[in-house]
């Protein structure tokens, strides 16, 4: 009969974190969307029952569609989105994935989760610009242009951290120098690619498509609803990473004696 090690804890809370970290990403564009909204409804900003209005002048809510998911940053559901992207960083940061084994090449999984981790402190760390002072600003100054920059350089290279592993680091196999056998490594694949097209089309949107002022594109809102289908592709990859797998264990322990 197979037992369980006394290892085993360690496993699942290893596994379980992988699915964390997707769920969260995969949830948070939903959760600022709706959170944004049902707030505004409720007029909870304006309710002298949570917020002190004699210190303030009336808050004035925008649109709870907001251009971006960075965005939201500025609105009632900013610490909702700064807090959901450090938990990630802070996932990320306990997360220990694969290291290379011998003569294996490329970029190790935990040297990836790493990378996004910083990537996404970055995100949280410089706010995205704002070009004008939105009428729901829940914050008490505007980010610069420059550190909009900043902002966008960190969240482009997080989702392409993100991308490579799903592409690259889960896909490898028991046997080194083979990829792509396991049956899961196809879905991997398009999660990754997915990830990568969604950034592609933000950039190709950002620079040349938004100038043209195009009204009916513009209510649609693309770079949110790009970056939301990006995290969806990140949220579903991870979850499945999050099975049991008895190849690729990075301390080689076994589940069955």
């Amino acid at each position: 009969m197979p037992t369980q090690p006394k290892d085993a804890d360690l496993v699942v809370s290893y596994l379980t974190m992988r699915r964390a970290i997707g769920w969260l990403g995969m949830l948070l564009p939903f959760a600022l969307l709706i959170g944004n909204f049902g707030i505004n409804q409720l007029d909870i900003p304006n309710n002298s029952f949570f917020i002190d209005t004699a210190c303030q002048q009336d808050y004035r809510a925008d649109h709870s569609f907001k251009s971006s998911i960075s965005h939201y940053y500025y609105s009632t559901v900013g610490e909702l989105f700064t807090g959901t992207l450090s938990i990630v960083a802070l996932f990320l940061f306990c997360y220990k994935g694969h290291v290379l084994r011998p003569g294996e090449k490329g970029l190790s999984e935990n040297l990836m989760a790493n990378l996004a981790r910083l990537f996404a402190l970055g995100v949280v760390v410089f706010p995205t610009a704002s070009d004008e002072c939105i009428n729901d600003n829940m914050r008490s100054f505007l980010s610069s242009n420059n550190t909009g920059n900043i902002h966008f350089a960190m969240a482009t290279l997080f989702f392409v951290s993100l991308a490579i592993m799903s592409t690259v680091n889960f896909r490898r196999t028991q046997k080194v120098g083979i990829q792509g056998t396991n049956k899961e490594d196809d879905f991997y694949l398009i999660c990754g690619i997915a990830m990568i097209v969604c950034l592609l089309l933000i950039v190709i949107y950002s620079i040349w498509i938004q100038e043209l002022n195009i009204e009916w594109l513009n209510r649609l809102q693309p770079i949110f609803c790009l970056e939301a289908v990006a995290l969806i592709f990140f949220g579903l990859s991870w979850p499945t990473k999050g099975n049991i797998d008895y190849y690729y264990e990075p301390k080689k322990l076994k589940l069955m004696k």
